[in-house]
């Protein structure tokens, strides 16, 4: 895999990104506790379900849109990553063996 800085973003706008990372990792966690998903109700783990889903479109939605505004360079078969510390937007790009 290749990195490619391809930009930084503000306090606000990682701090947005980082809220919906962290939700969707407790949200997963929360899912895979459970060994079986008849252990909880139905309708609890369908609503943690239904927030996953909202969760990582809302994700999505940031990536979208923060990209659109930043025009951060894209490739096929590579994605966006943020390092919380630093702000930065790196470009991951898979080595695809031809």
């Amino acid at each position: 895999m290749k990195n490619e800085m391809v930009g930084v973003v503000l306090d606000s706008e990682k701090e947005e990104i980082l809220q919906l990372y962290e939700r969707k990792t407790a949200l997963q966690e929360l899912i895979n506790s459970f060994n079986d998903a008849a252990m909880i109700q139905d309708d609890l783990y369908e609503r943690i379900v239904k927030d996953l889903g909202q969760t990582m479109v809302a994700m999505e939605n940031w990536w979208s849109c923060t990209s659109k505004k930043y025009q951060w360079k894209r490739h096929p078969n590579s994605n966006w990553t943020i390092d919380f510390n630093t702000n930065e937007i790196n470009l991951v790009m898979s080595e695809v063996n031809a």
